[in-house]
């Protein structure tokens, strides 16, 4: 709910701040007739963002899942992207937006008088028909200019919701939280037109920029997420840590640091690199304050110590990482997966199959007769065969079908538990029907590995993850401490490259 409030407070209150910064200045220049041209274009902008948010919504749900996965992604981006440059531009233009708005104002309403007065020749009947043309003209800027204010805004709040809603994992909560901040918002805007409300726009915009980033940085993790579903991102899936004892799921603290930071439960690489990469440059640049200016020999001192510092932590981290253990290679087919001894393991199945092979079948005798038939059987002779005198003798060949089950820790290769199943077929031969397979197996034995073995390979496997955990988490850090250098290192050349100008003699 917290991300879709700042959302609607602050693209509302934009809209509601160039809208009643227009409609002020016509007030005060006393041509209130125009203001009905404001409301239809601020009524005809919110119609068309609702017409397009609907649109969006509906293509996207009735979309396969991977396609869906596609437009949240490129939804996702454009979010971010608007984001971006919102706050980028309102932290630049902010002071000088009323003088700005005004400008345009008046100048609209000059060419439409303008226009009107060139078209009155003589008469005053020519004259009154010039009025009224120069106001409809200046009716139709007051129209346009409202109408693309509320409609930049309005389509950056539609794309920013809609992506804010794919994430958040309340749609109910994220509605109440949008329109919440738009009613603020417009209670805001309203105050501010009559002059009730005084607020520091440029500290207000700052402050909301702050969040927005933060929110536009969970974005960016959602949008790389949703990528991979979709099968266009597939590299930088290693996981890094595990923040399931921060971010806990069903809980209100996994909402806030899901909904605001887009810090997940298990993220991935990838999604550490992009919350990073977006988050600390546009962070720090809308969160300084404008009136201060850093030297150029401060810049050059910050990049050349950060670069240091990342590079020197990077080799720090590589170093200290503990070798990858030796994983097991299965020669078995995967049939499944299930928890065995309080690990999540992979099962893999073989089979042998031959004749006279296995140990449970040697030294059997190759002839039985029909009485022994039977009682191997369960007690009655096969279907079909017939005998006079059971005494009388059946020639039987066998069968050894072994099959082994392996459970196996997938991301060690470990195999935990063994069990190997051995069981003898017997088939008779030349009866009166020919060779006919005995219903029954003959025998049938089952070995597993003791139980002692099977709690030392389960601890081996929890060593072993700990250890892939770790190696993950400090190489994903070198990685980054990496990455951090490296651009810390680009801008630090750049600086170094823009020499100042040499003083005039």
């Amino acid at each position: 709910m917290l991300p879709t409030f700042v959302i609607g407070l602050r693209e509302g209150l934009e809209a509601a701040l160039i809208v009643g910064i227009i409609a002020a200045f016509l007030r005060q220049q006393g041509r209130r007739d125009l203001l009905r041209w404001v409301w239809l274009g601020v009524g005809a902008a919110v119609l068309l963002c609702v017409a397009v948010g609907v649109t969006l919504e509906a293509v996207s749900s009735n979309l396969p899942q991977r396609q869906q996965e596609g437009l949240e992604t490129v939804v996702g981006v454009l979010a971010v992207g608007m984001v971006t440059y919102m706050v980028v531009w309102m932290r630049q233009h902010s002071r000088e937006l009323k003088s700005q708005l005004e400008g345009l104002a008046a100048a609209a309403i000059g060419a439409g008088e303008a226009t009107g007065g060139g078209g009155a020749t003589s008469g005053e009947g020519v004259d009154g028909d010039g009025d009224e043309g120069a106001r409809s003209r200046a009716g139709r800027a007051m129209v346009f200019m409202a109408f693309l204010a509320v409609l930049r805004e309005g389509f950056e709040t539609v794309v920013f919701l809609l992506a804010a809603f794919n994430e958040s994992g309340s749609s109910v909560d994220a509605g109440i939280g949008a329109l919440a901040g738009i009613l603020l918002a417009v209670l805001l805007g309203y105050g501010i037109y009559r002059g009730g409300v005084r607020l520091n726009l440029s500290k207000f915009f700052r402050a909301t920029g702050i969040v927005l980033v933060l929110v536009a940085a969970g974005l960016v993790v959602t949008a790389l997420h949703t990528a991979h579903e979709a099968g266009w991102l597939n590299v930088g899936q290693s996981s890094t840590v595990d923040l399931t004892w921060l971010v806990q799921p069903g809980s209100v603290q996994s909402a806030l640091l899901t909904g605001m930071l887009g810090i997940q439960d298990h993220p991935v690489l990838i999604e550490v690199i992009g919350w990073l990469a977006y988050l600390v440059p546009i962070g720090l640049y809308v969160a300084w304050p404008p009136n201060r200016k850093l030297a150029r020999r401060t810049l050059i001192r910050v990049t050349s110590g950060a670069a240091a510092v990342g590079a020197l932590a990077a080799v720090v981290l590589v170093l200290v990482a503990p070798a990858a253990p030796a994983t097991a290679s299965i020669s078995a087919q995967r049939t499944g997966s299930e928890v065995h001894d309080g690990l999540a393991t992979d099962v893999y199945t073989s089979s042998r199959t031959g004749t006279g092979t296995g140990t449970a079948s040697a030294d059997r005798p190759t002839r039985l007769t029909y009485a022994q038939v039977a009682a191997l059987n369960g007690g009655r002779l096969p279907l079909g065969v017939r005998a006079q005198d059971t005494n009388t003798s059946v020639g039987v060949q066998y069968t050894d079908k072994t099959v082994v089950t392996l459970w196996v820790e997938p991301r060690t290769g470990r195999i935990i538990d063994k069990r190997s199943t051995e069981t003898v077929l017997a088939t008779l031969t030349g009866t009166q029907v020919g060779t006919v397979p005995l219903d029954n197996p003959v025998t049938s034995t089952t070995s597993t590995l003791q139980a002692a073995t099977v709690d030392s390979a389960v601890a081996a496997a929890r060593h072993d993850l700990d250890s892939i955990d770790r190696r993950s988490a400090l190489l994903s850090g070198a990685w980054i401490l990496g990455s951090i250098a490296a651009v810390a290192l680009l801008i630090l050349l750049g600086l170094l490259a823009k020499r100042p100008a040499a003083p005039i003699s």
